[in-house]
């Protein structure tokens, strides 16, 4: 007999053998390290009421597990509730038995019955999870930028460093930028407490006339060439500024350090990044042929999606504006976890959308999977988009450019964060 229920501190032994032998590469398998682990674990179980851990039992055996997060992200200019999951892992000896889809069931279940229809989670394997239902979002950048060729500025700078201790400042500043950045999701313990504990890791912040922190820079040097001091760079783990003036600032920084940092990585999932940069190609030199072009970067994806329920989605993100179309749209989409598909009609007025019985007489009619809508109604990928590679169908061609235009978003989502 099988049972999924949320753990507790007299789990630890069976949670810890399936989660270090899950992430081995994670963890550290020392008499020391095992007790760091489970005060760490021990320390989320009794304090941090966001974060749930649940065990799959066969017959009293624990043989999979995950952690589930109440999240908060930016949907559309509001904050929201979203959950999220991560850590699923699966006992060796219990794999190919349907443990993860029996998790993710209950995780889905979970949360549609709390009212949160928008999960998220950071994937291990994506190709399973797209399976699942769970679609690809925004694309990640990482571009290693010659020191030199990082804009310098030469206005007044109101930066200083800031001890990793005092967080409060930097979390009030990383909200501010949350709520006003579509997919942003706010900081939670595990992030806050690592960034105390980081002791490699600077922090330098750029300050108001009224010395409110505006943006900050995190990052940390890397040394490419083992036992040569001369070759320095700085990775950036976080790049956050509220205005345009701001990360002048906190670039031109970065530009001083030229005499000591040949390279400076950033990491970012702005499309338009690189326009900072008179020349943004990396230190690879690398030519794609056929066509001539030069390597800038290299990409990576990371956050997936799914809507556990379509129709509480749209309910959810009611403040949205659908760019003031006027259309009665019935979405077709296929649960791939489930094996269902579902049928929700949505009439849009002024841009303002709103669930409609699903015998209402639509425009058209989208037919799409799960893992395909949940990041077409995020904005990480276009309707026409989809079509174009054959993942969307319309029962009406002289449709599709409007419903595209419905889902058209300025600004893709972002993550920034890790589960």
């Amino acid at each position: 007999m099988r049972e999924i229920r949320k753990l507790t501190k007299d789990d630890l032994d069976q949670y810890r053998e399936i989660t270090y032998n899950a992430y081995p590469s994670l963890r550290d398998f020392s008499e020391e390290g095992i007790r760091e682990y489970n005060q760490s674990v021990l320390d989320i179980i009794e304090n941090d009421s966001k974060v749930g851990f649940y065990g799959l039992f066969h017959d009293s055996k624990m043989i999979a597990v995950m952690r589930l997060f109440d999240l908060e992200m930016n949907c559309f200019g509001k904050i929201l509730p979203v959950s999220g999951l991560g850590f699923l892992g699966v006992h060796a000896a219990y794999k190919k038995m349907g443990a993860a889809r029996e998790m993710l069931t209950f995780y889905e279940e979970l949360y549609r019955e709390k009212g949160v229809p928008i999960g998220t989670l950071i994937p291990f394997r994506p190709d399973f999870y797209k399976r699942m239902g769970y679609g690809i979002g925004t694309k990640m950048s990482r571009y290693r930028i010659d020191t030199e060729r990082i804009p310098a500025y030469f206005g007044e700078s109101h930066i200083a460093f800031i001890d990793r201790h005092e967080i409060t400042s930097l979390l009030e500043c990383h909200g501010r930028v949350v709520a006003k950045t579509h997919g942003m999701v706010m900081k939670h313990r595990k992030e806050i407490s690592e960034m105390q504990e980081a002791e490699t890791v600077r922090y330098l912040g750029c300050y108001d006339e009224s010395r409110v922190l505006r943006g900050y820079l995190s990052y940390e040097y890397k040394y490419p060439v083992p036992g040569n001091y001369t070759r320095n760079e700085i990775f950036i783990r976080e790049f956050v500024f509220e205005n345009k003036d701001v990360m002048r600032q906190l670039l031109g920084f970065l530009r001083k350090q030229a005499d000591q940092v040949q390279i400076v990585v950033f990491n970012t999932e702005d499309d338009n990044f690189y326009y900072l940069f008179n020349n943004p190609t990396n230190d690879g030199y690398t030519y794609i042929e056929p066509y001539g072009y030069l390597e800038t970067n290299m990409q990576g994806i990371g956050a997936m999606y799914k809507l556990f329920d379509i129709a509480g989605a749209f309910a959810q993100c009611a403040h949205r504006n659908y760019n003031n179309a006027n259309l009665i749209v019935c979405f077709q989409v296929k649960n791939e976890l489930y094996g269902t598909e579902s049928r929700t009609a949505i009439t849009f007025t002024n841009g303002i959308a709103e669930v409609s019985p699903e015998t209402t007489v639509a425009d058209v009619t989208v037919t799409v999977n799960g893992a395909d809508f949940a990041p077409m109604f995020l904005g990480s990928v276009s309707p026409l988009g989809l079509y174009r590679l054959g993942l969307l169908e319309v029962d009406n061609m002289d449709m599709l450019e409007e419903v595209d235009r419905i889902f058209y978003c300025s600004s893709k989502p972002v993550w920034y964060s890790d589960l």
